[in-house]
């Protein structure tokens, strides 16, 4: 179906996005939840301005929101005051110190390059009215309020939104129903985020440094995630037969099993649904290719693309062949995943 190249798509999209914002928030001293919550309350109005409407929001405990709260009174970035006519509700107001690094965070070199490259293509009005039909498919679909409540959301206060303003907010919808679905297994998002990444990928970019690039953080902090996913036996480390100093990381049946339980992909199916009657979405799935392109070349480090679309893929009378490592590629390496992906 088209709409699966179209999601598929989109999910790769929100990968970059968001390993992108982890950067950038780092560079700021920032934690990417911390970005978000900031991000939610510039939009939020007297009714969605409490913590437990910025939990529903996220798909997170009230606990979890709660202490990013803590931390971002503390910088200075927020300040909370009790409801005049119910002191049991606490309102939270975003100051000038908070807005300004917003700001500093919410616009990117990555975003800025890659809406100039999208340009080049085909004229931006037509990609907004598409990108504009499938945000509304997953608001629909969403089970969370906040996201499909049309009435009032960041979207619909956006003035002039651009292709990439969409995939953030897309992004974001997708990671609250990760996050509730997570919630619901009791498993951590980033455990989610790594399964979901070790399924997709090749032998090129199966290593705790290709996962670390991939979603933006530290090694240190894979080295832990995969210390945790490894006791649960939802993974296995291999040192590669070559270079004893690099590890592969395995996805095993559990983590497979758990993965499966975890996607959010009622989601995806239910918006696929809604947009089966939209002709002008499913003829035009090369404008969200398009897209995704421009993300990539916009990407200074790694595109982390499918092997297949890469540059140095080459077919051979036995096989497949990858120009850069000079090695035979099995037909489901070529299919997955490779952060030594060039863009054609």
């Amino acid at each position: 179906m088209k709409q699966t190249i179209i999601f598929e798509c989109i999910q790769c999209m929100s990968a970059l996005v968001r390993a992108d914002k982890h950067k950038t928030c780092a560079d700021l001293r920032l934690q990417l939840i911390h970005f978000e919550v900031l991000d939610y309350l510039s939009y939020s109005n007297q009714y969605t301005d409490t913590p437990a409407a910025t939990a529903s929001y996220f798909g997170m405990s009230r606990g979890t929101v709660s202490q990013s709260l803590i931390v971002l009174e503390k910088k200075g970035y927020i300040e909370k005051s009790k409801d005049p006519i119910d002191k049991r509700i606490v309102h939270v107001k975003l100051l000038p110190p908070g807005l300004t690094i917003l700001k500093k965070a919410r616009r990117t070199k990555l975003f800025n390059k890659a809406t100039l490259l999208l340009k080049q293509s085909t004229p931006n009005d037509i990609h907004i009215k598409l990108f504009i039909t499938v945000l509304n498919a997953l608001q629909k679909a969403s089970i969370s309020q906040s996201f499909s409540n049309r009435k009032k959301n960041r979207f619909h206060t956006m003035k002039q939104p651009t292709v990439f303003d969409l995939i953030e907010y897309m992004s974001a919808l997708i990671r609250s129903e990760e996050r509730k679905r997570c919630s619901e297994l009791k498993i951590q998002l980033v455990h989610f985020q790594i399964l979901k990444y070790l399924s997709s990928c090749n032998k090129y970019s199966d290593t705790p440094a290709a996962i670390a690039n991939y979603l933006g953080i530290t090694r240190g902090t894979v080295s832990q995630t995969l210390l945790i996913l490894e006791k649960k036996e939802f993974i296995k480390k291999n040192q590669d037969h070559k270079d004893k100093r690099v590890y592969h990381v395995l996805l095993l049946d559990k983590g497979l099993n758990t993965l499966k339980e975890t996607t959010p992909t009622e989601l995806f199916t239910k918006a696929s649904e809604l947009l089966e009657s939209e002709s002008s979405v499913t003829e035009n799935e090369d404008v969200f290719v398009k897209a995704l392109t421009a993300l990539q070349k916009a990407n200074n480090s790694y595109s982390f693309g499918i092997c297949k679309t890469c540059k140095n893929f080459t077919k051979i009378s036995s096989g497949f062949f990858c120009e850069l490592t000079q090695e035979k590629l099995s037909k489901s390496d070529s299919e997955k995943t490779c952060q030594e992906h060039v863009i054609i």
